[in-house]
């Protein structure tokens, strides 16, 4: 089936634009009808959010911790971390959602192999969790009309005045042997807790951010294009079985020199990425081998080729539709000419 560009374009506008200030994070040539409409959904779907609408997700978190601390009365510290595609720039939301890490910072867990000298007895970290989640809901739901409570490892509140979400999400702080050798946060991880299985999983958000980070900055920002024009594509086709972190750990594993920005690259990258989910499709040992950016996981598992051949067929629909274009002026040399 064709691709429907009015209708998605106008889900595009409508995930980027933000009430509260009446604006809309697109270029100038979105309005412009002189331009195809499928030259201007590759475009407008790799461009970033601005940092004065992502800064109003981060107050809006800000908040959510100033309420918390307010509100605690509990036996240990806690400290607070950010999560989530803001983070890394990688958002295609206006009102993106986001995590705030609530963590317990009395004590925390080693890795084995990691010496423990100082063994913690003074409570018991599943109590302690649970109290802090409890606490964390009897407050927000003093301060916040829309508090949901049903999510297993988080609780979700709503600002109104912001029109932000926010995730809170709670944690032990996990310390690998390379923490303990370097002290680097890069190293540290947390454990997320599962309360309707009373269980641990452990996670290491930082490097992933730092990871997904450095690519962006390595490729001139191109890596997080990619990413943005599948979590886009991801968006507005409800076949597409794949989650964000899927999405940026195929961007990720595509050569840094394949995805590096200038302008008029916008098409290259778009290709570079379809070739490579040609081979994680075609290749079953070595889409097994791809490493989350962090290092830590092989996501891209046999249940999800299904879903990267029909972002793969969006995307390749997309790359020709653009390419037929080029015979119409809006590529010059080889550069595709927008702005």
């Amino acid at each position: 089936m064709a691709i429907d560009y009015e209708r998605r374009l106008q889900n595009l506008q409508a995930r980027r634009f933000d009430k509260e200030l009446n604006e809309s994070v697109l270029t100038k040539s979105f309005s412009s009808t002189s331009i195809p409409k499928n030259i201007k959904y590759l475009m407008e779907s790799m461009i970033k959010i601005d940092k004065k609408y992502n800064d109003r997700t981060l107050e809006a978190a800000k908040r959510v911790q100033k309420h918390l601390e307010n509100g605690y009365d509990l036996h240990f510290s806690r400290a607070y971390r950010t999560q989530g595609s803001v983070t890394t720039s990688t958002n295609i939301k206006v009102h993106s959602d986001f995590d705030l890490l609530t963590i317990i910072d009395r004590y925390h867990f080693k890795a084995n192999g990691v010496p423990n000298n100082t063994p913690y007895t003074a409570s018991e970290p599943n109590s302690d969790i649970k109290k802090l989640r409890s606490q964390s809901e009897k407050i927000m739901d003093n301060i916040y009309d829309e508090v949901d409570k049903s999510g297993k490892k988080n609780i979700s509140i709503f600002n109104k005045s912001l029109n932000r979400k926010v995730d809170i999400v709670f944690c032990f702080w996990f310390n690998s042997l390379k923490y303990e050798e370097t002290l680097s946060e890069y190293y540290r991880g947390v454990y997320l807790f599962d309360f309707t299985k009373s269980e641990k999983i452990l996670d290491y958000p930082f490097a992933h951010i730092n990871q997904v980070n450095s690519k962006g900055n390595n490729t001139n920002d191109g890596s997080r294009k990619g990413i943005r024009l599948l979590k886009t594509l991801k968006a507005d086709n409800d076949e597409i079985n794949l989650t964000s972190f899927h999405i940026t750990t195929i961007v990720h594993s595509v050569q840094n020199s394949e995805l590096y920005y200038y302008t008029g690259k916008e098409i290259d990258i778009a290709k570079a990425i379809s070739s490579q989910l040609q081979k994680l499709i075609n290749d079953s040992e070595y889409r097994r081998s791809v490493e989350s950016p962090n290092g830590t996981e092989k996501p891209l598992k046999d249940e999800t080729v299904e879903g990267m051949k029909t972002i793969k067929s969006d995307l390749d629909e997309l790359i020709a539709d653009v390419h037929k274009e080029l015979y119409l002026g809006y590529f010059q040399k080889g550069e595709l000419i927008y702005s």
